[in-house]
């Protein structure tokens, strides 16, 4: 026996007979000798063959722990490694075993679909057992999608997350779904479908981990997206409106802009910037530019509110219990903006959700709703009819200094190609005394959760923010932040202006 089988089985052991309080601490110490830095560790094939055969002889409560181990080994694996893959493959009876004895709502349940979502050599297999085991219907319909071959012709791309058995469409969906998919290169079409692949096995693997880690799985319920957001589409936009007529300029060359028609015109470098489909665009980019999650599927605004925010919220802000609720995000907006003289900018507004919030305690005319994909103003224009809405990008924002009483930026700025560059302008347009709102995700200090929610970042282009790295950055900006609030791993921050 090696040093470090050695040692992992001493650990194995320990982990075995700890008391509950103490399981995940002497979990990750057992992952530990196996797995680190997002790799397995040599000889983890051996000590993932030892793990396979003693999986279903180790207590109740504790099976869950090694079934996330086997599955992170297999996920981590080299592509070349087929000895590591296969020792944890060598287990699947035990498994299979365990899966179809599963009681309802034991936690462990999350944790094999984990694990055998990892084997699409023996989907019939594992679905003959899975299909009649009480598992949860999200968690089936992952690791169905999962093991599922790809079909180029039919490979329902784009509505697989956080569950593909939420995604029920109707003849009209199935026909604007069916015009989309005809327009992708097959290239695309492929890259979806494994993008969407990993972004599931992510989502699984944190689910997985919270369930372990709590002794339980809620439900996966959306939450209420809150008061109802939509309104009549509003007329054409004339830009900008009087009261806020002073506040622009040029994103290019930061010049004052002037009246011309039905468009804005740099005074300094003669570029124009025209008014579209009711909103004012000072983006500089083709309509298009900035749809990177809308413009993955024509389906996406329809259920953002109700499904994909809330999923979102769950594995980045480890919200799996429900800590921060819809109507805890609309309290903490409403004690803690602020703003000075001079209007609300809500930064990254998307469906505007918050910016109705924000309008309704403010008043419509005073909210400036912004955002760079097209297909988010165009949906601003009928939540907030009442309201200036400007296509553009934060990394140059358009709009004067000491120019704007307020900032508020909600589950956006982790979105941000460049978010310290963004932060600087909201420090430069904000008026003294105004308050900047956010709300975004701190880097999990749990390892384990942490390489799932690395895994979900890096899939959608996101980003999560020391906490003590944005404050420095935020007073850097000229902000000095004045609350925090930090449920999860969420990071709320509400600062002033000096």
């Amino acid at each position: 026996m090696s040093p470090q089988s050695a040692a992992f089985g001493e650990r194995l052991g320990r982990f075995c007979r700890t008391n509950v309080e103490e399981i995940h601490p002497q979990f990750l110490d057992l992952l530990h000798t196996v797995w680190a830095d997002g790799r397995p560790r040599p000889d983890a094939s051996e000590l993932a063959r030892q793990t396979g055969e003693l999986f279903q002889s180790v207590p109740d409560g504790r099976r869950g722990h090694l079934a996330v181990l086997l599955g992170l080994l297999t996920e981590t694996a080299e592509s070349d490694d087929h000895g590591l893959r296969g020792s944890v493959r060598a287990g699947l009876d035990g498994y299979l075993r365990q899966l179809a004895t599963l009681r309802e709502g034991d936690p462990s349940g999350a944790a094999l679909v984990y694990l055998l979502a990892h084997f699409p050599e023996d989907a019939a297999r594992i679905l003959r057992v899975a299909r009649s085991a009480a598992l949860d219907q999200d968690d089936l319909s992952r690791l169905e999608r999962c093991l599922a071959a790809f079909d180029p012709d039919a490979p329902a791309i784009g509505r697989t997350w956080p569950s593909p058995i939420r995604w029920a469409l109707d003849d009209a969906e199935r026909d604007q779904e069916r015009r989309w998919f005809t327009a992708l290169e097959p290239d695309a079409v492929s890259t979806f479908w494994e993008k969407d692949t990993r972004t599931l096995l992510a989502y699984m693997g944190g689910r997985a981990c919270a369930a372990i880690t709590t002794g339980r799985v809620l439900p996966e319920v959306p939450p209420e997206p809150g008061p109802e957001v939509h309104r009549e589409p509003a007329g054409p936009a004339s830009p900008p409106p009087g009261a806020h007529a002073d506040l622009f300029r040029c994103p290019a060359c930061g010049g004052r802009l002037a009246r011309d028609a039905a468009m804005l015109a740099c005074r300094s470098c003669a570029v124009d910037y025209p008014s579209r489909d009711g909103y004012l665009d000072l983006s500089g980019e083709p309509v298009g530019a900035g749809d990177q999650i809308a413009g993955n599927s024509p389906l996406y605004l329809s259920r953002y509110e109700s499904l994909l925010r809330p999923a979102f919220l769950r594995i980045n802000g480890t919200n799996w219990n429900g800590a921060l609720s819809v109507a805890d995000e609309d309290g903490y907006l409403a004690e803690h903006v602020r703003p000075a003289d001079g209007p609300l900018l809500d930064l990254g507004a998307g469906t505007g959700r918050w910016t109705r919030v924000l309008a309704d305690r403010l008043g419509g005319e005073r909210v400036i709703a912004f955002d760079l994909a097209a297909a988010m103003v165009g949906r601003l224009r009928e939540v907030v009819p009442e309201s200036l809405v400007v296509r553009g990008a934060g990394g140059r924002l358009p709009f004067g200094d000491a120019s704007l009483g307020a900032v508020n930026c909600w589950n956006t700025v982790q979105s941000i190609e460049r978010p310290d560059a963004t932060l600087h302008e909201v420090g430069r347009c904000l008026r003294p005394g105004g308050t900047f709102t956010m709300l975004t995700y701190r880097p999990s200090p749990d390892p384990l959760y942490r390489y799932f929610q690395r895994c979900h970042e890096s899939c959608l282009g996101v980003t999560s923010f020391d906490q003590k790295d944005m404050e420095e950055t935020l007073a850097s900006a000229g902000m000095t932040v004045v609350d925090e609030y930090t449920p999860g791993t969420f990071l709320i921050v509400t600062a002033v202006r000096r």
